[in-house]
C-alpha cells in the first residue's frame, strides 16, 4: 500500500517539475490540435487560478445510516500561468486529492488519488487512485427485479407481516429485541448490513483523438474484498417491545438467507467469505469516450457519451470471473446567462444503462456502474450518485438504469481572502429500475424522487455539493464534493 501511495505522489512531483522546467520556454502555441469546445469559456477563465495551490474543506456530514461523520479533502493543485497553452483548456495541469473521513457507526475511508490531463504536454492522460475503507453497516437489500417491491417484514407488535411506506419505520420495527424460549433477546437490528472492507488500487491512462473530444481509455485494477455478517453476533443496539435498552443476539441476516435460498446461485455471485480473509479481484477495464463539455467539474455547455467495460478472470490471478459494462450519455446546455455571462440556468442531464454477467460475479461490484470517466463508477440504485431519495443500494439487479436530471442555478459570485466564490442552487429529479436480465426490460415500475441542492463553486476546480431528495421511503441529505456527473 505505501507503495502505491509513493507512486501516486511520485507522479504529481514528476509532472510539476516538466511542467516548471518548460515554462521558460513556454511560446504560449498548443504542441498539437485541441477543439474549440474544449476551451474554457471567457468569464470562466477570467476567476482561472493561476500557478500552485491548496483547496480544501473540513467536512461535517450526516448519514441516516451512520450518524454524523467528520473528515476532510485536501486538493493541491498545479495551473501554471496563463502563458501555458493548456491554461485554457484544462481544469489544472496536475491534482492530487487527499481524504480522510469518519463516521460515528466507525466507517472509515482514507484515499489519495492524482490526474493529469496532458501530462508532459502530451496527448495522455494519466490517473491513479489508492482507496481504503471499511464499513460497519454497509447497505444490502437484496438482489433482483423484486428489490423493486416495498419493504416488508412481520411486525413485531402485530406478529403480522406488514408493508412499510417509511424506511424509519421499517428499521425501527426491525430493531425491537424479542425474547425466546431460551430466555435470550434476539433483534434483526442488522438484517440489512454487512461489515464491509476493503481496499482498491487503480492506474489509467487515456490517450485524446478528435482535438480532444474522443478519449480512449486503459487500465488496470486491484481490488481486495472482506465481507462479514452480523447474524449471531450481539447487536450494539436492542430495545424490548417495552422500549427498554436489553442485550440481544442478531438474527439472521439478508445476505445470509439469500445465499441459502438459492438467490445467490441464480446470479452466479459469491465473494461473500464471511471472515477475516480477504478476497482478490483482478480487472482490466477499457473505455471510450466522447467529450464535448467545456469544463470538466462545472460544465455549461457540452455532449458526454462513454462506453465502459470491466473484465475480471482467473488467468489475471482473479479469484472471480465476469464481465461489466455501462453506456451513458450527459447533455449539458445553459438556458439563460446574466451578469456578463457569470450568472446562469443549466440543464444537466443523465441516462445510465448497465449490466454484469458471468460465471463467478464478485457481488459488490453489481454495486455500481462501471465508468472510467473522472467521477468514477455510479452507485447503483439509491444514495448521494444515484437515487438520492431512497438508501445506497437499495434497488439492485444484474440489469440497471438510471436518469438524473438538474436545473443547475448560478446566481452570485464573489472574491474572499483571495479566493473565488460562487453560490447556486440545484433543484433536480432522479429515477432509475433495475431488470434480472436485459431481456426483461419495461418502462413499468421505476422509482423516482426529486430533490434540491445547493453548489458553492471555490475556485472554480472545487465544487460543494449539499442534496436533499424526499422519495415514497423518507428524506435524505448528503454533504459532499462535485457535482453527481
Amino acid at each position: 500500500m505505501k507503495i502505491i501511495y509513493l507512486v501516486i505522489i511520485c507522479l504529481f512531483i514528476a509532472s510539476h517539475a516538466f511542467a516548471q522546467n518548460e515554462s521558460s520556454n513556454q511560446n504560449n502555441e498548443l504542441p498539437f490540435f485541441i477543439h474549440e469546445s474544449k476551451r474554457i469559456p471567457e468569464f470562466e477563465r477570467e476567476d482561472k487560478r493561476e500557478g500552485t495551490f491548496v483547496t480544501g474543506l473540513p467536512r461535517l456530514e450526516f448519514d441516516p445510516i451512520r450518524g454524523f461523520g467528520v473528515g476532510g479533502n485536501v486538493f493541491l493543485y498545479f495551473n501554471k500561468t496563463k502563458e501555458d497553452p493548456f491554461f485554457e483548456y484544462t481544469p489544472y495541469r496536475s491534482r492530487l486529492n487527499a481524504e480522510l473521513f469518519v463516521f460515528e457507526n466507525g466507517r472509515v475511508r482514507y484515499a489519495l488519488n492524482f490526474d493529469s490531463p496532458y501530462i508532459f504536454n502530451s496527448k495522455w492522460r494519466l490517473r491513479a487512485d489508492a482507496v481504503l475503507w471499511e464499513d460497519p453497516n454497509a447497505q444490502y437489500w437484496g438482489v433482483g427485479r423484486n428489490t423493486l417491491n416495498p419493504l416488508s417484514f412481520r411486525d413485531k407488535t402485530s406478529g403480522l407481516n406488514r408493508t412499510f411506506n417509511r424506511v424509519s419505520d421499517y428499521e425501527e420495527n426491525l430493531g425491537i429485541a424479542e425474547l425466546g424460549n431460551d430466555g435470550v433477546y434476539r433483534t434483526d437490528f442488522h438484517y440489512n448490513h454487512i461489515l464491509q472492507r476493503e481496499q482498491l488500487y487503480n492506474l489509467l491512462a487515456e490517450r485524446v483523438m478528435m482535438g480532444g473530444k474522443l478519449r480512449f481509455m486503459f487500465g488496470y485494477e486491484a481490488l481486495f474484498t472482506q465481507f462479514q455478517s452480523y447474524g449471531g453476533k450481539v447487536a450494539e443496539e436492542a430495545v424490548n417491545l417495552e422500549g427498554e435498552e436489553v442485550e440481544a443476539i442478531s438474527n439472521t441476516t439478508l445476505v445470509e438467507k439469500q445465499i441459502n435460498d438459492g438467490t445467490w446461485e441464480r446470479f452466479n455471485l459469491a465473494g461473500f467469505n464471511n471472515d477475516n480473509t480477504y478476497m482478490f479481484t483482478s480487472m482490466l477495464a477499457a473505455a471510450l469516450i466522447y467529450d464535448t463539455r467545456d469544463f470538466e467539474p462545472d460544465p455549461s455547455e457540452g455532449v458526454f457519451l462513454e462506453y465502459s467495460h470491466e473484465y475480471s478472470a482467473p488467468w489475471l490471478g482473479s479469484q472471480f470471473n465476469f464481465n461489466k459494462f455501462m453506456i451513458q450519455g450527459q447533455y449539458i446546455k445553459t438556458l439563460a446567462r446574466w451578469r456578463g455571462g457569470k450568472s446562469r440556468l443549466t440543464f444537466a442531464g443523465l441516462g445510465a444503462f448497465g449490466y454484469i454477467w458471468g460465471p463467478k460475479i464478485n457481488f459488490i461490484e453489481m454495486w455500481d456502474l462501471s465508468s472510467q470517466a473522472e467521477a468514477g463508477g455510479i452507485m447503483v440504485l439509491g444514495g448521494e450518485r444515484s437515487l438520492r431519495g431512497f438508501r445506497e443500494a437499495r434497488f439492485m439487479a444484474p440489469a440497471v438504469a438510471l436518469i438524473n436530471l438538474e436545473m443547475r442555478a448560478r446566481f452570485f459570485d464573489f472574491k474572499f481572502l483571495k479566493q473565488h466564490i460562487a453560490l447556486g442552487l440545484n433543484p433536480f429529479y432522479d429515477l432509475g429500475s433495475v431488470w434480472d436480465r436485459p431481456g426483461d426490460i419495461s418502462f413499468h415500475r421505476w422509482q423516482g424522487a426529486p430533490g434540491m441542492g445547493a453548489r458553492i463553486a471555490w475556485n472554480q476546480s472545487t465544487i460543494l455539493r449539499l442534496d436533499y431528495a424526499n422519495s415514497r421511503e423518507g428524506g435524505q441529505f448528503f454533504f459532499g464534493f462535485g457535482h453527481i456527473f
